[in-house]
């Protein structure tokens, strides 16, 4: 093999230096021979050394130099295992271009996996372990950068590999992973043709109407206690108002099984204390976002091996985006944890939406949750952001694999640099030059940060067609299921038990109060005595099952 080099100058264990005699570029892989075996190294830095003094050059004289490099150690491998050398280089030993043997050899570059892309100036391809990200992934890049493209790859390496994906979508870019790309000339350096994964692609959205192409997604509403409906207001009730939930709860619970927002709704408004009003507006904002139900979406339909559902929320409003977000999550993690669904990759796009490192959000719990417990569990988290200074730090430093595209923003490589404990020095500098479709990565199953050209995607990129109009098809959003209130069950029961004949409600209603005041019972237990009946005196009446029996009208006439 031909040489590019020979070391010259102060060589020490981990970096040395060589006067380039041959084509090298940086972040070439280079190997020098050493007494310990063959080292891998990498060119972090290139130079032209000239003797022109300034004056020299101010006269005319002219001449190229020499050109010299410097060369950061990464290892030989030896008895299976990746080792430094403990001896300093000799000095004027050759140095010459890396195999692509030894390049895998010893950056552990696998034959199989997710294929993200090639290792930058070389043909090898670079395959991520699928199971690596269920200890979570982060891709990280500034606007433009090219962070939601890599994931799309991702993604659709994924799906090949049969694997089940979740991914929160604030904009709705995923949803082109159903549209085959147009063939371009770089696929064949990837080899690879443009495919659709429509049929694996189902999409989900609180709001059907802005997004059409969507199912309606409900959430479980049934049976909420007090401190998990307090997490999903959007404001915190005070001291009065959390005593005033907690009975309407408990009176909720003892005549529905299960009990919805709308039971615990008509306790609170039965309560006595002005202070009610307020909080029955913030139950009422659960009400309408109409994505809590008694029928909620199976989770086990959301997540089915070799299938992506895109929580589709363009359009949606913030605060009902971190909503869905922590309540799917809970769901996504019990049901893990339970069995009922099977290992899966929550994608999260714009990250620092739903778990930012100031201010509060919903979803954030959720997110700290899933980053610290679900790896245990086979639930991972890919965490996409262009904004890594606005992540909360602890949900960062769990990812162990990272995907870093260009960042310039100080605070963002600031950020990236603490999180990521592989990162050299030379390494975080590079950041801000890379170009686009360019990554650093990162892994636990790599020894040594690489640069890597992210592979062509097989689908359209969402990222472009964002501008598009959104089609004006007008679709009712879905029913909410139709509930008697609590005064229309009091009034069926007590006209089929023979208290009053009317058709009105509200005149049952004042009859029966009169009634009470008149045996000496409180109207309020006593229309609560009657409303419990509710659950057995139905449109089906399960009179077998009804205490009063002999004492109601209707079962003796029947």
């Amino acid at each position: 093999m031909e040489k590019v080099g020979i070391i010259y100058g102060d060589a020490g264990t981990t970096n040395f230096n060589f006067v380039v005699s041959g084509k090298v570029k940086k972040l070439d892989y280079v190997c020098a021979p050493h007494e310990e075996g063959e080292v891998l190294a990498q060119v972090v830095g290139i130079q032209r050394r000239s003797k022109l003094s300034f004056d020299e050059v101010m006269n005319g004289e002219s001449g190229n130099g020499k050109l010299t490099a410097v060369a950061e150690v990464i290892g030989y491998k030896k008895e299976g295992n990746i080792k430094f050398p403990r001896t300093p280089f000799n000095i004027g030993e050759p140095v010459y271009p890396a195999s692509n043997s030894l390049i895998k050899e010893v950056l552990g570059l696998g034959n199989s996996g997710l294929c993200i892309g090639l290792l930058k100036n070389r043909s090898i391809p670079v395959y991520l372990d699928p199971d690596s990200l269920y200890k979570h992934l982060s891709i990280l890049a500034k606007t433009g950068g090219g962070k939601s493209y890599a994931m799309g790859v991702i993604i659709e390496e994924l799906l090949k590999k049969n694997k089940a994906v979740v991914i929160i979508d604030p904009h709705g870019e995923y949803t082109s992973l159903s549209n085959p790309s147009k063939k371009l000339a770089s696929m064949e350096k990837f080899g690879i043709e443009p495919r659709s994964y429509g049929r694996r692609i189902i999409q989900y959205s609180p709001d059907v109407e802005l997004n059409p192409d969507s199912e309606q997604i409900f959430l479980d509403g049934k049976n909420l206690g007090t401190r998990e409906l307090m997490e999903l207001l959007p404001s915190k009730p005070s001291g009065t108002q959390v005593g005033i939930l907690y009975k309407a709860i408990k009176r909720a619970g003892e005549w529905n099984d299960p009990y919805t927002i709308q039971d615990i709704k008509e306790e609170i408004m039965d309560a006595k204390s002005k202070v009610k009003w307020n909080l029955l507006s913030l139950i009422e904002w659960l009400e309408d976002i109409n994505v809590f139900s008694e029928k909620e979406t199976p989770i086990n339909k959301i997540v089915e091996r070799g299938k992506c559902s895109i929580i589709n929320f363009r359009g949606v409003p913030p605060d009902v985006q971190e909503l869905v977000v922590a309540r799917l999550f809970m769901e996504l993690f019990e049901g893990r944890k339970d069995g009922m669904i099977p290992p899966a990759i929550i994608v999260v796009e714009e990250a620092h939406r739903y778990c930012p490192e100031r201010g509060n959000a919903i979803s954030s719990k959720m997110m700290r949750l899933i980053a610290s417990e679900g790896r245990k569990f086979g639930l991972g988290l890919a965490v996409v952001s262009q904004r890594p200074a606005r992540i909360e730090k602890n949900i960062l430093s769990q990812c162990n694999t990272q995907l870093i595209l260009k960042v310039t923003n100080p605070n963002d490589l600031k950020a990236i640099t603490q999180s990521v404990e592989q990162l050299t020095h030379s390494s975080a500098d590079e950041i801000q030059r890379l170009p686009i479709g360019t990554a650093l990565l990162a892994s636990p199953s790599i020894n040594f940060p690489i640069v890597i050209e992210i592979r062509t995607r097989e689908t359209m990129h969402g990222g472009k067609i964002i501008g598009t109009k959104i089609r004006k098809k007008k679709i009712k959003k879905a029913a909410k299921v139709k509930r008697e209130s609590k005064a229309e069950v009091i009034h069926r029961v007590a006209n089929r038990l023979g208290y009053v004949d009317t058709s009105e409600p509200k005149k049952s209603l004042k009859m029966l109060k009169e009634a009470a005041l008149k045996m000496g019972d409180d109207p309020s237990k006593y229309l609560n005595a009657i409303a419990k009946l509710g659950k057995f005196c139905l449109d089906k009446p399960r009179c077998n099952k009804c205490p009063m029996k002999d004492k109601c009208s209707y079962y003796k006439n029947r």
